[in-house]
């Protein structure tokens, strides 16, 4: 169990050091959506862009919660 934690934790220091980089480079707006022509026809805050990242430590995290009890 312990050699698993090990894995999701540092698996986290991956993805924030990705957030913070990635965070610091990325324009205030972006495009959210793609057409067919590449073209954007969403557009959002940079936030957006790593939602899925951050539901990833909040996964990792129940998973380690659940497998310890």
């Amino acid at each position: 169990m312990k050699k698993f934690k090990l894995l999701m934790r540092s698996s986290y220091l991956i993805v924030l050091l990705e957030i913070f980089y990635y965070l610091r480079i990325a324009p205030q707006v972006v495009g959210t959506h793609f057409i067919g022509d590449n073209s954007p026809d969403s557009f959002g805050s940079k936030y957006q862009l790593f939602f899925w990242e951050l539901l990833i430590l909040i996964l990792g995290e129940s998973i380690i919660f659940v497998e310890k009890n």
